[in-house]
């Protein structure tokens, strides 16, 4: 399902990521989690309709390309898991606390892998460095001690999707372009 872009300049590059999102009642509850630990430890909490897990960040991707990075990631099929998120933790460097799960299925890690293959062999650059899956939760906050766990979230994932982030009048919004079911 294609969805169009975010009105942008079509001479600006737009600012592309591949991400996994959960549902809205998975959102709430992780939304719920971030507002709190944004309260208690300080920072900016992800608003719950931007929280997904990065998949593949492209960064900033000439307009013209987009169709392209589309055709090539089509064939990739994939197969569905389900993610338990039951820690957080904290990345001093990055002021970001994060939620995470315990261990992570291997279907995750074939996917990441299928789409950065696949994109490199059709000509795409990106960053490509180790994987390390994790869920934004607070930005900008300079402290945090985690606890040992948390109420497990489960999160059954059926798809994954191409998405935009933009920078608007409320802040970043992420826009899903695309979507590709796991089977």
């Amino acid at each position: 399902m294609k969805t169009k872009l975010l009105k942008t300049d079509n001479h600006k590059p737009a600012r592309l990521f591949f991400a996994v999102q959960p549902a809205n009642t998975i959102q709430k509850q992780l939304g719920n989690l971030a507002k709190k630990l944004a309260i208690e430890w300080g920072g900016r909490c992800i608003k719950p309709d931007n929280i997904h897990l990065t998949l593949l960040f492209l960064g900033e991707t000439k307009m013209d390309k987009i169709d392209l990075l589309r055709t090539a990631v089509t064939n990739i099929t994939g197969k569905r898991f389900d993610l338990t998120i039951q820690k957080t933790g904290f990345w001093k460097r990055n002021q970001i606390i994060y939620a995470h799960a315990d261990t992570y299925p291997p279907e995750l890690f074939s996917l990441v892998d299928a789409i950065k293959n696949t994109l490199r062999d059709s000509g795409f650059k990106f960053d490509d460095r180790a994987y390390k899956p994790h869920i934004t939760l607070v930005r900008k906050t300079t402290l945090y001690t985690p606890p040992e766990t948390l109420q497990p979230i489960e999160w059954p994932v059926k798809e994954w999707l191409l998405m935009q982030s933009k920078q608007t009048d409320q802040g970043i919004r992420y826009i899903i372009l695309d979507r590709w079911q796991l089977h």
